[in-house]
């Protein structure tokens, strides 16, 4: 692969917009939403829900996928194949069951923080179970999480999250197009990806 403008510019989007970071942004988003979610968690409880996720969803799979690396368990990173992507996807589906778990039987969140940190534990264990055997993108299933838990908040909570829906959609865009011109997925790896993570996280404020 020619390693022009494109590549550098796909590799900065595929970094800024890992899936390990979405939860956290998902928080960001859910906090700056005009709903009373933002007002009636106080600004200590949200910053100590930051922590809590950022190290159950980021710092801990990525430490574990270091330490993997360094061991010789995977020869890289970017979890190529589909034998390396087991081990760090199944230590990551642990992690986040357990801050899933650590969360919502320790602290007291409104219904929707639940169903949203529900949403993203059940996506990343069927991420999980589908690498088993096909390559999915587990970027594209951040992105179409992110949009599913927009447009789940702005069903539940009939508020306007049109600006924030907006940036959700071109991070997506911008996460599948990366995704594409890396040659790390094709089309419907990408598409199935953005699926199942909007589903996850749409479908539990439908009917829940």
């Amino acid at each position: 692969m020619i390693k022009d403008f494109g590549y550098y510019f796909s590799k900065t989007i595929s970094y800024l917009f890992h899936p390990l970071l979405i939860p956290s942004l998902s928080l960001w988003f859910i906090f700056h939403t005009n709903s009373y979610i933002g007002f009636i968690v106080p600004p200590v409880l949200q910053q100590a829900l930051y922590a809590v996720v950022f190290i159950a969803t980021f710092i801990f799979p990525v430490l574990s996928t270091w330490l993997l690396l360094f061991t010789g368990r995977i020869h890289s990173l970017e979890l190529e194949t589909l034998e390396e992507r087991r081990i760090p996807y199944l230590l990551t589906a642990i992690y986040y069951s357990l801050g899933y778990y650590l969360l919502t039987t320790k602290v007291t969140l409104p219904e929707p923080l639940n169903l949203v940190l529900l949403g993203a534990n059940i996506s990343v264990v069927l991420t999980m179970l589908i690498n088993l055997r096909w390559k999915i993108s587990a970027h594209s299933v951040g992105a179409g999480g992110l949009i599913g838990v927009l447009l789940g908040f702005s069903h539940q909570l009939e508020i306007n999250v049109l600006n924030e829906l907006m940036l959700a959609i071109l991070i997506a865009g911008l996460i599948g197009y990366a995704r594409l011109r890396l040659q790390s997925h094709n089309s419907s790896q990408i598409y199935l990806g953005y699926l199942l993570g909007f589903l996850c996280e749409f479908l539990l404020f439908l009917f829940l």
